[in-house]
């Protein structure tokens, strides 16, 4: 998926979280081609983003991962990331590139959520934006924004200045005020 998929017709402020969702869950992925087509401004800076991601995410184990944040122990997080996989299912989803906690795959279901919703209100299908709206708001409060205040913690705290710090304190900000929008 690339950032012009979101749709013309649907209101300028679902079209904005789509946007959104999709930019942050790009950005804590790791900085190869796709990245690179959603940030062509940071291509120039490659190198740099590879071994910041290098360094933050493999040498000092700064896991992506919501379950390694929340998990007290194996079962919680077996527990997690099944009910995680639950969510995902129940949409037809299964993640291809990563675990199902991973930050980036939880905001790229989110995303798609918001894209699902903004489909049904095209067709005018009350019940299915119904649908899509519950499982946001279920699936922000339990899974994606508790992962998110620790992920997102542990990045500030490495380095304050660096872009996934820079990503990680928008995203939070992002969430925070989507948190009531969904809720409304």
């Amino acid at each position: 998926m690339k950032k012009e998929m979101c749709v013309d017709s649907a209101l300028p402020e679902e079209s904005l979280r789509l946007i959104e969702y999709k930019k942050f869950a790009v950005a804590f992925s790791y900085p190869q081609d796709d990245f690179f087509a959603f940030f062509p401004e940071l291509a120039s800076e490659k190198g740099k983003l590879v071994e910041e991601y290098d360094r933050l995410f493999r040498l000092e184990a700064i896991w992506l991962y919501a379950a390694e944040h929340l998990a007290e122990n194996e079962f919680q997080r077996v527990n997690h990331l099944a009910d995680i996989m639950g969510f995902y299912r129940a949409f037809g989803l299964e993640p291809d590139k990563d675990r199902a906690d991973s930050l980036a795959c939880q905001l790229e279901f989110m995303h798609y959520l918001v894209y699902k919703a903004q489909r049904a209100m095209e067709f005018e299908d009350k019940e299915k934006v119904a649908i899509c709206v519950e499982a946001q708001k279920k699936f922000l409060a339990q899974y994606l924004y508790p992962g998110l205040l620790k992920i997102s913690g542990a990045i500030i705290s490495k380095n304050k200045d660096s872009f996934y710090a820079q990503a990680a304190q928008e995203c939070l900000k992002f969430i925070a005020s989507d948190i009531p929008r969904v809720n409304a």
